[in-house]
């Protein structure tokens, strides 16, 4: 071999050795790039890994606190899967026993349910199913289901899922509510009062009495606003209620007011308004309750025209009472003055007869004056305008009746129970009394005379009693005592207006009166007096 070879050999040799450096440093990047790639996807995995399992739990989280029902099964119908709501509301652990839906069909509703599951298998999922379904627990429940299938990577069904929700409580309340709301429509319907439903000034709802009271359909008020069936100046009124109530300031308000007819011709109606709100506190509608008050507003002015008529009748009986009263006076002052002078003149000259026609016609003017005074009395007893209440003690009271009227010695007045002080006008309690002692006294007959006053303290008013041993008072006139000239017997005495003064006294203080009575054994007169 010559060096000429040898030469061409050793750089042969060399070319190979710088070919296999660079073989190998080639490999060891691609070793080294290679184990680096490794690495990253490793820390990749862990990382997917890692998230998956965060998911998973996320995921179970949801479904195991789901509020609706979850189920999952197999294509078989086979329930692989089911949350707690699930369990709760079936009844059924599939951890301790197997569980086909087939199980679960109500037998009525067992073609719809293939009919669905049809659907569910042709088109992937169905929505809005509702059935009845059997439970382990609580009996026959109502559900909605929505349900979808669930494929390999392959695109092919290997089982299907969907949420289950109890409906049927909801069903009984819409079903309650249903009723309430045909119950309530036939009141409505029925009402002798017109409503409105009314919207922002429009009206969207009207029943047969609104109808009937303006002579409108209920289509053609459904074209109308407030203001349309409103007098103007009146409906402004209104307005400034509605805003109120637009605000929140007022939830109802009621006014009088008046409404057009279809013929033109309008009528007063009270009309009570009220706001119907949303969650918000936002007005939605104003419902109007309409009550036609025109008669009745014809009744209370009638009725008020015949209060006035009633109040200055009532003041010129008044008058003429004094009137009347002051021109018989006179002439009797007048008449007895004549019959004392005549009897004074003619002393010496008249016998005992001529004395005592003269006494008779002096005791019969003097119960003339008596009897015009009790019918002042009697005229005015009731005037309100002239009460001047003040406390009055009772125990003085009846001391200064006992001075003031005659009473015999042989008839004694005895209060049984300390009486109360008592609020009242003085004149009116004076006469109340005084016209009870005294009638007592002249209808004691008896050789020893018996008055007694006794008192009982009642919730709302005072009770008083006046007994007496006395002649006693018929049952049949009980009753007609209180009237104007209607006294029991003859006596001389008894003007007959007396009880009639004690009843409207009583009536002023919104009490009562009445009696007890035995003839021949006495009288006991009761009367409340209001505190």
């Amino acid at each position: 071999m010559s060096s000429e070879d040898i030469e061409i050999l050793k750089r042969a040799i060399q070319r190979e050795k710088l070919a296999r450096k660079q073989a190998e440093k080639i490999l060891e990047d691609k070793s080294r790039e290679l184990y680096l790639i490794t690495q990253e996807l490793k820390e990749t995995n862990e990382k997917l890994e890692e998230q998956v399992g965060t998911k998973e739990s996320e995921l179970q989280g949801v479904f195991d606190n789901l509020l609706d029902a979850y189920v999952r099964m197999d294509i078989f119908g086979n329930v692989l899967e089911m949350n707690y709501a699930a369990r709760n509301l079936f009844g059924y652990d599939i951890a301790e026993e197997k569980l086909n839906v087939v199980k679960l069909i109500y037998k009525e509703d067992y073609k719809y349910a293939m009919t669905s599951f049809q659907e569910l298998v042709t088109k992937g999922s169905f929505s809005d199913y509702q059935a009845r379904v059997y439970t382990k627990e609580n009996g026959i429940r109502t559900v909605h289901i929505n349900a979808s299938l669930i494929y390999d990577k392959n695109k092919t069904p290997i089982g299907a899922q969907g949420i289950v929700t109890d409906i049927t409580e909801e069903l009984k309340q819409k079903q309650i509510f249903e009723e309430q709301k045909k119950q309530l429509s036939v009141i409505v319907e029925n009402s002798s009062l017109g409503i409105v439903l009314a919207q922002f000034g429009k009206i969207v709802q009207t029943n047969k009495a609104f109808q009937n009271l303006l002579g409108y359909t209920a289509e053609e008020l459904l074209k109308k606003e407030v203001k349309d069936i409103s007098i103007k100046d009146e409906y402004e009124a209104v307005a400034e209620n509605l805003e109120k109530m637009n605000t929140g300031i007022i939830d109802s308000f009621s006014v009088n007011k008046r409404y057009i007819k279809h013929n033109g011709y309008s009528f007063w109606a009270k009309t009570n308004i009220a706001a119907v709100r949303d969650h918000d506190g936002n007005i939605k509608y104003q419902v109007a309750f309409i009550e036609d008050i025109t008669e009745q507003l014809k009744v209370e002015k009638q009725r008020d025209q015949l209060v006035k008529n009633l109040e200055k009748t009532n003041q010129e009986l008044k008058d003429y009472a004094h009137i009347v009263s002051h021109d018989l006076k006179s002439p009797l002052r007048s008449i007895n003055a004549l019959v004392n002078w005549i009897k004074e003149d003619h002393v010496d000259t008249l016998d005992k007869t001529g004395v005592h026609h003269f006494t008779m016609i002096e005791n019969t003017l003097e119960k003339m004056e008596t009897l015009i005074n009790n019918i002042l009395s009697y005229s005015s007893v009731s005037n309100k305008e002239n009460l001047q209440t003040k406390e009055i003690d009772l125990n003085i009271l009846i001391d200064d009746i006992k001075n003031i009227i005659l009473i015999p010695d042989h008839i004694k007045v005895a209060i049984k129970k300390k009486l109360p002080v008592i609020n009242g006008d003085t004149t009116r309690i004076q006469q109340l009394f005084q016209n009870l002692i005294g009638n007592a006294v002249i209808y004691t007959d008896k050789e020893i005379g018996k008055i007694e006053i006794d008192y009982e303290d009642k919730k709302t008013h005072h009770l008083f009693s006046i007994k007496d041993n006395g002649v006693g008072i018929k049952k049949e006139h009980h009753e007609k005592i209180f009237k104007m000239f209607q006294s029991v017997g003859d006596n001389e005495n008894s003007s007959g207006i007396g009880l009639a003064i004690v009843k409207k006294i009583i009536d002023l203080y919104e009490g009562d009166i009445w009696l007890e009575s035995k003839l021949g054994k006495g009288t006991t007169f009761y009367f409340t007096l209001k505190k």
